[in-house]
């Protein structure tokens, strides 16, 4: 008989945009687990071809997401060289025709600012294809190296209010449930519309962070059961979880 997948009887709980769980829920069931959106925003497009042309302009240009890549992408061409935030960045910037990636471990923006090709920007004009809202890391830090930085906010985050219907669905979620976290804000928008009894409940469920640095963020709001993936990608945050959930039968676990 073939093996029974890894995540067989598991939900888990996606807080990717709206229309944004495709990748999640394919690789959800490859491992025999369904996905529960509970999408706290919806992306939308801003438009701004002036500041999108100010950012290619530039020697050195980089971009924050595969969603900036794909805003970016529906204006302008995205040929040449870049600094892409992780892997899943660089393969949306391939897609869109880049020919010279750089991308760096950890995938994410500490990482990437930790290259030796970004440490010294004096005097140099760089480009950062983004969305506003975010961590705004490298919108504070890149200038503090000296770069002439030209920002180009592509796209913006909308929030979106869980339905009674969505938020009753998710507390009736049984203990084979975790919660897959990628990013502060969209946690923070989904977290306050819980109640403190649900909390409580999550709190004890596993949780995967997609950094150190979030697994720090979740542990401050009392998560009992986290664990760090490799990536943002999901069969990275899947993997994860496996692990945490004692179900990985290729380790052991921790």
């Amino acid at each position: 008989m073939p093996p029974t997948p890894s995540l067989a009887g598991w939900t888990v709980v996606s807080l990717r945009p709206q229309n944004r769980h495709d990748a999640l829920r394919r690789a959800a069931a490859a491992q025999g687990a369904r996905m529960f959106a509970a999408s706290p925003f919806r992306l939308r497009a801003t438009g701004d071809r002036a500041a999108l042309d100010a950012a290619l302009a530039c020697p050195i240009r980089i971009v924050s997401s595969p969603e900036a890549v794909r805003f970016a992408a529906a204006l302008r061409p995205l040929r040449g060289s870049w600094w892409a935030v992780g892997h899943g960045t660089a393969r949306a910037l391939r897609a869109a025709g880049a020919t010279r990636i750089e991308i760096a471990e950890p995938q994410n923006a500490d990482g990437l600012l930790a290259l030796p090709s970004l440490r010294d920007l004096r005097g140099q004009a760089v480009g950062l294809v983004t969305a506003p809202d975010g961590r705004g890391l490298m919108e504070r830090e890149l200038p503090a190296r000296g770069a002439r930085l030209h920002v180009a906010h592509v796209y913006v985050r909308e929030p979106v209010p869980l339905a009674p219907a969505r938020l009753q669905a998710l507390a009736a979620l049984g203990p084979r449930a975790a919660l897959l976290v990628s990013s502060q804000s969209a946690f923070g928008q989904f977290w306050r519309q819980l109640d403190e009894k649900t909390r409580a409940v999550w709190r004890g469920r596993p949780c995967i962070a997609s950094s150190a640095r979030l697994l720090q963020y979740l542990r401050q709001q009392g998560f009992r059961q986290l664990a760090q993936a490799e990536s943002t990608h999901p069969p990275a945050m899947l993997a994860a979880l496996a692990a945490c959930a004692g179900t990985d039968r290729t380790r052991s676990r921790p």
